[in-house]
């Protein structure tokens, strides 16, 4: 869940917030376009407003990052919320003051965020929610428990699953690489402190794959990964996905313990020398608060993927749909796909599509077909 979106980045607007009563008054567009950044306890924050502000708001939602994000003062806006602020939607967006599965601090942030917003320019009269990554779990998150703030939300490459279940995909993976090539990495619980996810660390990783074509086979069959050459840096993310959560959880989240290895090609061989780690259970049910979707949720979701990511399954996201149907929500979401293989490959015009399918269906109630984005 490495991913990384970073914004221009500087500070001096928190002053803006000085002094503002924290009354909703109606919206009112600056004199000028906004591009304004800086800092709020703790959690840098970009926020853009055009000129010709329709006094509607989309909140932002980031993915995972080794650091809380920073932005740059000076710096355009990135090119994927081209779509939103052309049409007129005013864009915000917290780095967190957490790096690392920080679905408690992005949570907190970007509300803090948003209510700094709305103390500044007044009650916008619509706020959609979009995020990428983990973003997308904050942003089902932020749609479950705050349906009076937000009319609807577009998740991208989301996380949508209950956390629990892909953190243990991730963990399930690293244990049968160490099983393939042992010691090549170090110990999987506990992560040492200097483990890296760097080029170095993905080079050797690809290089060890590369050496044992057999090995690598067998784990590509089992993970799913659509592209032999995404493989290296999912495994090596994953060293640092277990390190921030085994830390941040004093124990171990997940396990494998339980688990039969089935479609490698070689599974007697793998699950008879694999090896097995138990969850510790104060930290698996920290993981699992943080978050496993009710799927009660009454706003439309619309979720984009791409067929190929590695990193969060395209098919994982059908979880959330399973339990939007059990909740009686069915209707509320909808699933699209592009055909890009990577974590989070879109195009912006791909994005402004998806944007307007998510306004059609909040603004005009005509719910987009599931399937390949149009």
């Amino acid at each position: 869940m490495l991913q990384r979106l970073r914004g221009g980045l500087g500070a001096g607007w928190l002053a803006l917030f000085v002094a503002v009563s924290s009354s909703a008054a109606t919206a009112h567009a600056p004199a000028g376009d906004v591009h304004a950044t800086g800092s709020l306890q703790g959690a840098a924050y970009r926020i853009d407003v055009p000129a010709h502000w329709n006094h509607k708001l989309v909140v932002f939602y980031h993915g995972t990052s080794d650091a809380p994000v920073a932005f740059r003062a000076g710096d355009a806006p990135s090119p994927m919320f081209a779509p939103m602020l052309d049409a007129g939607y005013a864009v915000i967006q917290s780095g967190y003051s957490e790096g690392g599965w920080a679905i408690d601090a992005g949570a907190a942030d970007s509300e803090r965020l948003r209510e700094a917003f709305v103390r500044r320019y007044g009650k916008p009269v619509q706020t959609l929610a979009i995020g990428m990554s983990m973003g997308g779990t904050l942003v089902v998150a932020a749609l479950e428990r705050r349906p009076g703030i937000y009319a609807g939300a577009l998740s991208m490459c989301g996380a949508i699953e209950p956390s629990d279940r892909l953190i243990s995909r991730d963990f399930a993976l690293r244990a049968a690489f160490d099983h393939y090539f042992p010691g090549l990495l170090g110990a999987l619980v506990p992560v040492p402190a200097d483990y890296r996810d760097d080029a170095a660390t993905t080079a050797k990783i690809a290089a060890a794959l590369r050496a044992n074509p057999g090995a690598r086979d067998a784990l590509l069959r089992w993970y799913g990964a659509a592209d032999a050459d995404n493989l290296a840096p999912v495994i090596a993310s994953i060293g640092d996905e277990m390190r921030d959560l085994q830390q941040r959880t004093h124990g171990n989240p997940v396990g494998n313990a339980n688990l039969v290895y089935v479609g490698s090609g070689d599974d007697d061989a793998l699950n008879d020398g694999v090896r097995r780690y138990r969850a510790d259970a104060m930290a698996a049910a920290w993981l699992a608060h943080r978050y496993t979707p009710s799927g009660r949720l009454p706003r439309p979701l619309l979720e984009l993927h791409d067929v190929g990511d590695p990193l969060v399954p395209a098919a994982s996201t059908f979880e959330y749909a399973l339990a939007m149907q059990r909740a009686g929500r069915a209707d509320s979401f909808v699933q699209q796909y592009v055909h890009h293989e990577g974590h989070c490959v879109f195009t912006p015009a791909q994005i402004g599509t998806a944007f307007r399918e998510l306004t059609d269906w909040v603004d005009a109630g005509r719910r987009p077909r599931a399937g390949r984005l149009p």
